[in-house]
């Protein structure tokens, strides 16, 4: 959550200049329309016309899926089609019936503050030590147990889930890919399956975009995108959302920065591997500014004070830690 990229902190490998560069077009095989162009005279110099050809398409593909009018529907199929590989990927269902429903039970009056019932919701407890959450459109939330060990007060949690779940109320995932940086910003393997889709488009194929094929080429820079960071706005965004549900839950906003801070506290400078919470995009001092500054100036009334069930079942299973390690 500074800022090195649209895309996440870490960024996405690839791109169209890093693409241009490159002296072959080896890399780009049988892309439907383009075919009759790879024997023409100095089609293996970067100023080619096929290679002309085929960054003006990853444009083109980029500009295509800004222009989409991408439904509820559409955040759903990325949610549920993602989920299952994103939970493997990011360490595997953690092992616990109770911890899980501990989580579930947790998150359950964040989640309820949503306005957007035809969401499918879930929350899942990942087996791995680093300190991070996420979250999918269509509104699948991911939380690390070893964010978990971190988290001293029940608030500092419910502010954790709530950014996340305003990364999925507020179509984050979908506004980012809109982004013409998104698809920019991909690797020549993936851009070439979108350059693929926009050219049988082109040539008059039919049926959604949004197929498995470009799914699978979306995969990668999707889940850098949700484990390292949205852009600075969205990530702004999602911290204000923090704002709200805590007045609808009753929750103290007194206590809506503290994760920041005890992160800021315990985590070394520099620290790679920590979370898109705890980033320096936006940066962390920042963010707790504006945060504090949207706390002070909303005045919404605040609902009676919430419970939070479930925090001592996952505490008795995550004890607080108050020195950062990363295992």
């Amino acid at each position: 959550m500074g800022e090195t990229s649209d895309i996440g902190r870490r960024g996405l490998l690839g791109g169209v200049a890093a693409l241009a560069a490159t002296p072959a077009l080896a890399q780009i095989p049988n892309i439907p329309g383009l075919s009759a162009l790879q024997n023409l005279p100095g089609a293996n110099a970067a100023s080619s016309p096929v290679m002309s050809r085929f960054v003006d398409l990853a444009g083109q593909a980029a500009s295509v899926i800004a222009s989409m009018k991408l439904t509820e529907a559409d955040e759903i199929a990325m949610g549920d089609h993602y989920y299952e590989p994103f939970i493997d990927q990011s360490g595997g269902r953690y092992n616990s019936r109770r911890a899980q429903e501990a989580l579930h039970s947790f998150a359950e009056p964040v989640i309820a503050t949503s306005k957007r019932s035809g969401l499918k919701w879930d929350i899942v407890l990942i087996d791995n030590e680093t300190v991070n959450a996420w979250a999918l459109p269509g509104g699948k939330i991911g939380v690390h147990k070893g964010l978990i060990r971190y988290c001293k007060t029940p608030e500092e949690l419910a502010a954790v889930i709530s950014h996340e779940h305003g990364h999925a109320e507020l179509s984050h995932g979908i506004a980012q890919i809109k982004n013409k940086k998104f698809v920019q910003g991909m690797g020549g393997i993936a851009k070439q399956q979108i350059v693929e889709k926009v050219a049988r488009t082109k040539a008059g194929g039919v049926g959604a975009f949004f197929t498995g094929e470009v799914l699978t080429a979306f995969e990668g820079p999707v889940y850098e995108m949700v484990t390292s960071g949205y852009s600075q706005d969205l990530e702004y965004a999602a911290d204000g959302h923090i704002v709200g549900v805590f007045h609808n839950l009753g929750y103290d906003t007194g206590h809506a920065t503290d994760f920041y801070d005890t992160m800021l506290k315990l985590v070394p400078p520099n620290t790679k591997a920590t979370t898109s919470l705890y980033a320096t995009h936006p940066g962390t001092k920042d963010r707790i500014k504006r945060l504090q500054k949207a706390i002070a100036a909303d005045k919404t009334p605040m609902a009676a004070p919430g419970a939070h069930p479930g925090w001592v079942e996952l505490k008795q299973s995550f004890p607080t830690r108050t020195v950062f390690r990363l295992t």
